[in-house]
C-alpha cells in the first residue's frame, strides 16, 4: 500500500508523539524535513536542510536530531523547526557523511558516519561505482546529548549506514558495501566488549550494481528488518541471523524502515527511486527502543 508519494528522495520516516510523521527529503542542496499528518494526506515543511539523512526524536519528545550529509554535521532542531545546535566533528576528526542515529539504553546517541563525502559518491545524481568500491573510513560514534562529548567506537567500515538497538540490548549496524549486519555487544557498564558478524542480507542472485542494506529496525519479537537499496525489497532476519522472508517494494531503492503506531502492525518504508512511503501489514509491532 502507498501511504504517501511525490517526495524528493525520501529517507528516515520518523513517527512523532502525535502520530504525525517527519520525512527527510534528500534533494541535493535543497533538502528539507517534511511533516505529514497521521493519515498521510496533509504535509508542510518542518525545516530546511541541505541534504538531511537520519532523524531521531529527542528524549523531550519535541526536538529533532538530524544527520546532515551535504554539510556534514549533526543538527538539533527545536519543536518549531528552528536550529538550536550543530556538531560537525569528533574532536579533530571531521564528520564526512553522518547517516543514521539511535538512542542507546545509556541514553547516549549512537551515530554512523558512512566514511565518504556525498559530492564524491553522488555525481550528476548517480552513485559512482568506482568510489563505491574504494576504501572508506566509515565510523561509529557515541555522543552524550547533554555534555556533547563524542567518542569513536569503530572505524574503517565500508559505508556505515542503518543502526538500531535490538531487544537483546545489542547494537546492530548495516555495512552497505559488503551487505553485512554487525552486532556490537556491550558490558553491563555499556563498554564495548565485542563486534561480530550477525548476517549478510544482500541477495546474491539479485542485480549486480550499487546495492546493500540501508535503514534497519526491529520488531517486538527480535526480528530485524533491513531496507535493501538497489534490490527492491526489505529483508526480514530472525534473531538467529537467518533471512527468512522479504517484502518487495514497488521501487528498487528502499532507504529506510520503521514501524507505525503501537497496535497498527504496520511497517513503513521510504523508497528513493519513486519518491514514496509504502506500508506493509505485519503480525507484529515494532520494538520501542530505549
Amino acid at each position: 500500500m502507498i501511504f504517501a508519494e511525490d517526495f524528493e528522495y525520501p529517507e528516515a520516516p520518523l513517527l512523532l508523539k502525535n502520530n504525525d510523521w517527519l520525512v527527510a527529503e534528500m534533494a541535493m542542496g535543497t533538502g528539507k524535513l517534511t511533516q505529514l499528518s497521521a493519515c498521510g494526506e496533509h504535509r508542510k515543511t518542518f525545516a530546511e536542510c541541505a541534504r538531511p539523512n537520519g532523524l531521531l526524536l529527542d528524549k523531550d519528545g519535541k526536538s529533532i536530531w538530524v544527520a546532515e550529509t551535504w554539510q556534514p554535521s549533526l543538527i538539533k532542531f527545536d519543536g518549531t523547526g528552528q536550529e538550536i545546535l550543530k556538531i560537525n566533528s569528533c574532536g579533530d576528526l571531521p564528520f564526512m557523511w553522518p547517516n543514521d542515529l539511535v538512542y542507546g539504553p545509556d541514553e547516549y546517541i549512537y551515530l554512523t558516519d558512512s566514511g565518504t563525502l556525498v559530492r564524491d559518491l553522488i555525481k550528476d545524481g548517480r552513485l559512482d561505482p568506482e568510489v563505491w568500491s574504494s576504501s572508506m573510513k566509515g565510523r561509529l560514534f557515541r555522543i552524550d546529548p547533554v555534555t556533547l562529548s563524542i567518542e569513536c567506537l569503530d572505524d574503517g567500515l565500508l559505508f556505515a549506514n542503518g543502526i538500531a538497538f535490538g531487544p537483546d540490548g545489542n547494537l546492530y549496524l548495516a555495512e552497505t558495501v559488503t551487505g553485512l549486519i554487525y552486532r556490537y555487544v556491550f558490558s553491563s557498564h555499556l563498554e564495548l566488549v565485542s563486534k561480530e558478524i550477525f548476517t549478510n542480507v544482500i541477495d546474491s542472485s539479485g542485480p549486480c550494481r550499487v546495492v546493500g542494506p540501508d535503514g534497519i529496525t526491529f520488531d517486538q519479537k527480535g526480528n530485524l528488518y533491513a531496507a535493501i537499496f538497489g534490490q527492491g525489497h526489505v529483508a526480514c532476519v530472525s534473531p538467529e541471523g537467518i533471512v527468512s522472508r522479504s517484502l518487495v517494494t514497488r521501487g528498487s531503492c528502499p532507504t529506510n524502515v520503521t514501524f507505525g503506531p503501537e497496535g497498527s502492525g504496520q511497517l513503513y518504508v521510504t523508497e528513493y527511486q519513486r519518491g514514496r512511503i509504502e506500508v506493509f501489514d505485519l503480525a507484529t509491532d515494532g520494538f520501542s527502543g530505549y
